[in-house]
């Protein structure tokens, strides 16, 4: 199966969706800007604080626009949305353990930190909906990306432009172009998880920094 992610078409209907649920997603972006804009140099624990709050928003922004795109309910302030306390300790390593991947690939030189960055993209969206180890997560997003590693982070990164612009061109323009841009990125993930995904006879040298990384996981 050909993977095929046209950007400017997934628009159309990424603001389809945004008007649908129009109150809720202002309501969610509002409280996510809220929360990162608090500040941070309070002190250690605070900072900790509202650092682990950004990451359970990046959670629920995640699950709730995997379950609209699947036509499901969305309501980001579900009990359901939320993450227990073992799906959220799970989510938080596999952030953690793909920022090392990608730190790894920088120090290497600045490309391979990218293409690094392109094969994990799908990383915290696996552990977001299968609740799994951080280590696996890492592992099944590496090996399911193998091919795609560029394409996807050329598409990650001019969605990540669209949401940008929406800070740089008028402030508030950011309570739309995040929300698009966070359904595209699930559109992404959820069109790309329907390809089988392809075996690996042999690792690169790449592959090789990520499998020592997540050997060196603390469990």
């Amino acid at each position: 199966m050909k993977f095929t992610f046209k950007i400017g078409s997934k628009i159309k209907e990424a603001w389809v969706l945004y008007k649908e649920h129009l109150k809720a997603f202002l309501l969610l972006t509002l409280v996510t800007l809220l929360v990162s804009f608090l500040r941070q140099d309070e002190g250690v624990i605070l900072f900790i604080i509202i650092y682990i709050f950004n990451i359970l928003f990046s959670y629920i922004w995640i699950r709730s626009t995997i379950e609209l795109i699947d036509k499901k309910t969305f309501n980001p302030f579900s009990k359901e949305i939320f993450p227990s306390f073992l799906q959220f300790w799970n989510f938080i390593k596999t952030i953690f353990l793909s920022a090392l991947c990608i730190l790894a690939g920088f120090i290497l030189f600045i490309v391979p930190g990218f293409y690094v960055a392109g094969r994990l993209i799908f990383s915290s969206y696996i552990s977001a909906e299968k609740n799994q180890g951080a280590r696996k997560t890492i592992k099944e997003a590496w090996n399911s990306t193998k091919g795609y590693g560029w394409k996807l982070f050329w598409k990650s990164f001019i969605i990540g432009l669209i949401i940008i612009v929406g800070f740089i061109a008028l402030f508030f323009g950011v309570f739309i172009t995040y929300p698009i841009g966070m359904i595209l990125l699930s559109m992404l993930y959820r069109e790309f998880s329907r390809i089988k995904p392809i075996e690996i006879k042999e690792e690169d040298k790449i592959a090789e920094v990520v499998n020592v990384v997540i050997s060196e996981e603390i469990k």
